[in-house]
């Protein structure tokens, strides 16, 4: 089920605003972002401004008219959306998931009702208003968004916005029913999943049959067009991302002499909902390379206004890929059919093409090879013809981007021009294709810095060449160094980790195109064990332990073991960089002498052990007996009371004994 747990008020509103513009930083397929819609805090404002609709709703049809007024500052904007079969049962799970997050005593009974559909009427009108539109209108000379120029630029007018919707609640639904608890009299409820059993009649509704399949909604509301002062020449823009099964008609005011100049079908161009500038990099005017997903035709009607219909129909699996339409308008004459032209930022006849790499590749991107002409009628509609060496295998690439299979020796010569529809040239140029240096290394084992070895491959221009170190994202590079013999450039390491280590060279220079590879020499970096030291041990009683440090070279994590004489026993406490044992009672131990070993491993599974000898024969020994201090008398000391008790004793003794002789 695509719909999710969001604000099914906004489902409605954007069921006519049409406006699943995707956002590229958080892609609104993921639940948590979605369950925050209405809900999860903000403004109605803030909400209903970032939410797409396909990824939350899917119709099976929609048509939206799109009427210009006159004075070029406002449309007019009627829509329709059918949502049949399974869809309206999506529908009204996520309605009824929704009702729960506001109120858990009426929604997530699997039933939804009439009080429920009306407060999410009412809830919908207030925030359309808020959306974001994909459309945007602006005069002038043609543009294709990119940084400074958001074409996203029309709004929906306050108060303008009027919805109604059909059958979200079946009047003659076969399990509808009187509701549990509502607050009037006449409330209805019907079941959000189905009953297996019912008959999905999407004909026009008749007595004879149940209607439980189909929602429809409609859409009267004014959009404001705040970029078109000048209608003589304008362009519209349109993001049909994640758009399948709708079509929009777009009928502008009466302009004598006002026709379509050039149209562009751009794939991949997401735009995010809460960027104040649209789309970063923009393409070439007439540069895109469609996939056919979009068509149109453009009709003039009786009063000789023209209306643009327009059919965007993305495949639903390729969601979420954008898509954007770009339309430009102008009322000036047919140009002339000139020869397409070599612009300022072709590349000079002689110029040369490094790859880093021999074999079949990519030697000229569409995005590049797009800038290297003009024509009137569009770069993407010219015929880019390159000749060379049968060896080379030229070809074109689905994006229109070229290839070649790259020699590995000695570059060879490609002969290139651009031919229009009339079959008029731009004139060729003729460049270099091939691997300008081979990559070694001495040692496989990393260093730092590690030495890196280019040796030219034939006679190339002067190149301007760092070499970098990668490892998982991260990087350290040398400095630029010039290269025209073999050279070896020294490369810093020393932030690298244990592991694989993969070497990116980026080189460019006069005559010559840039270019950045990346290789793999078998370098590695050997792990280091770590390092332990004891810092203290001590007893406490029969109670005994120890402390120390630890770091690891490489940085990496460190886990500790613990044996006495040779068996694990307790486990090691780490706190930062300090470690501890255990209390361990050596009076539970054998008397004598027992090595007390830490281990400790880091990640590479690199070890590092220290011990120590404790002797534990002081528990097991016998105390010696304390003697008594002498007691010296003088002449004026008594004795203590406890010496006449002893005296007594002796002297009853000695006259027991006289008596017994």
């Amino acid at each position: 089920m695509r719909a999710v747990v969001a604000s099914i008020a906004v489902v409605l509103s954007m069921a006519f605003t049409y406006i699943p513009i995707h956002d590229t930083g958080s892609h609104l397929s993921d639940d948590s972002l979605r369950m925050e819609q209405l809900g999860g805090g903000g403004s109605l404002e803030e909400q209903c401004g970032s939410i797409t609709f396909e990824n939350m709703f899917e119709y099976s049809a929609a048509t939206f008219d799109v009427i210009v007024d006159d004075d070029w500052e406002s449309a007019e904007v009627r829509a329709v959306a059918w949502v049949n079969h399974t869809l309206a049962d999506d529908l009204r799970v996520s309605m009824d998931e929704f009702m729960e997050l506001i109120d858990p005593n009426k929604g997530g009974d699997e039933w939804f009702s009439t009080d429920e559909r009306e407060f999410f009427r009412a809830l919908a009108s207030q925030c359309i208003e808020h959306t974001l539109t994909r459309i945007g209108l602006r005069d002038g000379p043609a543009h294709r968004g990119g940084v400074g120029i958001d074409w996203k630029n029309t709004s929906w007018e306050e108060d303008g916005v009027m919805i109604e919707e059909f059958n979200i609640v079946p009047p003659r639904h076969s399990q509808i029913r009187g509701c549990t608890s509502s607050i009037g009299g006449d409330c209805e409820e019907v079941p959000v999943i189905p009953d297996q059993d019912r008959d999905c009649d999407t004909s026009i509704p008749s007595s004879e049959n149940v209607d439980e399949c189909r929602v429809q909604l409609w859409l009267n509301a004014t959009m404001t067009i705040p970029g078109v002062s000048n209608p003589d020449s304008f362009t519209l823009a349109f993001n049909a991302s994640n758009m399948s099964g709708a079509s929009l008609d777009f009928r502008f005011p009466i302009d004598e002499g006002l026709r379509l100049d050039m149209w562009d079908e751009c794939e991949g161009r997401d735009v995010g909902l809460n960027e104040s500038t649209a789309g970063g990099q923009a393409p070439v005017r007439g540069g895109c390379i469609g996939d056919g997903s979009s068509s149109f035709e453009l009709v003039t009607n009786d009063d000789g206004s023209l209306t643009l219909k327009l059919t965007p129909n993305g495949w639903s699996e390729d969601w979420p890929e954008g898509e954007d339409l770009f339309f430009d308008f102008t009322t000036l004459p047919v140009p002339v059919d000139d020869p397409p032209q070599w612009t300022s930022s072709a590349p000079a006849d002689g110029s040369w093409f490094p790859s880093p790499h021999p074999g079949l590749s990519t030697w000229a991107e569409w995005s590049s090879v797009s800038t290297w002409f003009t024509d009137e009628s569009g770069v993407s509609s010219l015929n880019i013809q390159c000749t060379a060496d049968p060896s080379l295998e030229l070809s074109e690439g689905n994006d229109k981007s070229l290839m070649a299979l790259i020699p590995s020796g000695e570059a060879q010569e490609v002969t290139c021009e651009a031919v229009d529809s009339a079959m008029q040239s731009s004139g060729n140029r003729t460049w270099h294709l091939g691997v300008p240096f081979t990559v070694s290394t001495d040692s496989q084992v990393l260093s730092d810095p590690h030495s890196i070895t280019l040796t030219p491959n034939g006679e190339w221009p002067e190149l301007e060449v760092v070499v970098s170190l990668l490892q998982d994202g991260s990087s350290q590079s040398s400095e630029v160094t010039l290269l025209s013999d073999e050279t070896t450039i020294m490369a810093p390491s020393s932030d690298m980790v244990p592991g694989a280590v993969l070497v990116a060279i980026s080189a460019q220079g006069d005559g010559s195109y840039h270019m950045t590879g990346s290789y793999d020499l078998g370098i590695s970096k050997e792990s280091s064990p770590p390092l332990l030291s004891i810092s203290d041990s001590s007893w406490d009683g029969s109670m005994w332990s120890m402390q120390g440090q630890f770091s690891d070279p490489d940085g990496e994590s460190v886990s500790f073991t613990m044996r006495i004489d040779g068996s694990a026993a307790g486990s090691v406490s780490v706190s930062g960089n300090s470690w501890s044992t255990p209390m361990i009672d050596f009076s539970l131990w054998d008397e004598g002498a027992h090595t007390v070993e830490v281990q400790g491993c880091d990640a590479s599974n690199k070890c590092s052990v220290i011990s120590q000898v404790v002797d534990n024969s002081a528990l097991f020994q016998e105390p010696e007996p304390v003697p008594a201090e002498p007691v010296e008398e003088t002449e004026a000391s008594l004795p203590a009371p406890g010496i006449w008790a002893t005296m007594v004793s002796a002297f009853a003794a000695l006259i027991y004994r006289r008596r017994s002789d």
